[in-house]
């Protein structure tokens, strides 16, 4: 059987490719255009800044016994409810203060302190300046036996050094500080001591000018006089024992006026 007569087809000639168009006389040497690159330029990371903490507690405890605890609380209350209503006076009791920035263990904690153009409400700790950069005006620092040295020998220092007005000690006990009450007021950089004021019923008595009251220990316990008014500052207990008596004398008073009100209207049937 005769074999079908396979054809190939010619073979065709390889493309060739055109040549580049020639550069027009006196033209340089082409440089190949390098197409721009689009990434994303990584951002250098601003330096790590660590925050301060501020501590609102420093381990220690409010008071050392019964009696510092109770004129702590009853000072703090007495003066509180005193500067009641002002939008102007932040008053506290055992807050830290921090009175240098960026030192979180340059700190000291009054027993009582008040503030004056400072705004009321909470705070975990005084920082001086978040404050406007005013101090305490008026510190009170309550003795006893495991702080009255500090209380003599470094707090007069330290808050004459940041600028408190008046810096006041008081002794409930009558055995660590002679006399048991002081009050000292900034002069330069020098506390000077306030003078005594002769006071029926006083053992001591000496005015603040700063708190526009006057301090007395009365041979019990220390009392806040207001000369405005003229009347002593209440604790809350004292305030207490005044409502539950009022509430008690208007009992009476209402007792008496339903026995009165009986005797005059007698019961239907009765001979006159």
């Amino acid at each position: 059987m005769p074999l079908k007569e396979i054809r190939q087809a010619a073979p065709q000639p390889a493309p060739v490719e055109p040549a580049p168009p020639r550069p027009p006389p006196g033209a340089g040497p082409q440089v190949p255009v390098v197409p721009a690159r689009n990434e994303r330029t990584s951002a250098i990371p601003a330096p790590f800044i660590k925050e301060i903490d501020y501590p609102s507690y420093d381990g220690l405890p409010m008071a050392d016994n019964t009696d510092q605890a109770q004129d702590m609380t009853d000072t703090f209350h007495a003066v509180q409810n005193f500067f009641w209503g002002r939008n102007d006076v932040f008053v506290a009791t055992n807050l830290l203060v921090y009175y240098r920035e960026g030192e979180n263990t340059t700190r000291i904690t009054p027993d009582v302190m008040v503030a004056f153009s400072r705004p009321p409400g909470y705070r975990g700790s005084y920082k001086v300046w978040e404050e406007g950069n005013h101090p305490p005006d008026w510190v009170l620092e309550i003795a006893s036996e495991g702080t009255v040295d500090v209380d003599v020998l470094e707090k007069p220092g330290i808050y004459a050094g940041i600028g408190v007005s008046e810096y006041w000690q008081y002794d409930p006990t009558g055995g660590l500080l002679n006399p048991r009450l002081q009050g000292w007021h900034l002069t330069g950089l020098k506390y000077s001591e306030l003078p005594q004021v002769p006071v029926a019923g006083a053992e001591i008595a000496i005015y603040s000018e700063v708190l526009g009251l006057r301090l007395e220990f009365d041979g019990d316990r220390l009392r806040f006089w207001d000369p405005v008014a003229e009347r002593y500052l209440r604790t809350p207990l004292e305030s207490e024992q005044d409502a539950l008596r009022g509430e008690r004398r208007e009992q009476e008073l209402l007792a008496i006026i339903a026995d009165l009100r009986a005797g005059s209207n007698p019961p239907s049937g009765s001979e006159d």
